[in-house]
């Protein structure tokens, strides 16, 4: 497969995983809370902290929780891709840069290796 295409590939699912990672977290703690509210003497101390980070992703949102977490998602689906395009980068510059540890020349450097027991 060509490097190009591995590194497409590659950066997609890190930017997909990257924005449903948050989407994901957000849906399960304010379940869990909704959840919680059911329970009786834990519904108010429940109902407090899942409208407390309501509010909280509707700062990010402009009034809007759901609109929050897309856009806390969105930022991290943005940094993820940052970091896997700096990785493929440094990757690249660490092949040139140092040849002698090309995977195509391991097993050379393995047979030239020798092992003594004693």
């Amino acid at each position: 497969m060509n490097i190009w295409l591995s590194f497409f590939f590659s950066l997609l699912l890190t930017t997909l995983v990257s924005f449903a990672a948050p989407v994901v977290f957000f849906t399960l703690i304010l379940g869990s809370f909704a959840l919680v509210s059911y329970v009786p003497f834990t519904n108010v101390w429940a109902e407090n902290i899942y409208e407390q980070i309501w509010n909280f992703l509707a700062v990010f949102g402009e009034g809007s929780g759901s609109i929050g977490i897309l856009t806390i998602a969105a930022t991290c689906a943005v940094v993820g891709c940052l970091f896997e395009t700096l990785n493929f980068y440094r990757h690249r510059i660490l092949l040139k840069a140092n040849s002698s540890w090309h995977p195509h020349k391991v097993p050379e450097m393995m047979s030239k290796i020798r092992i003594t027991h004693k």
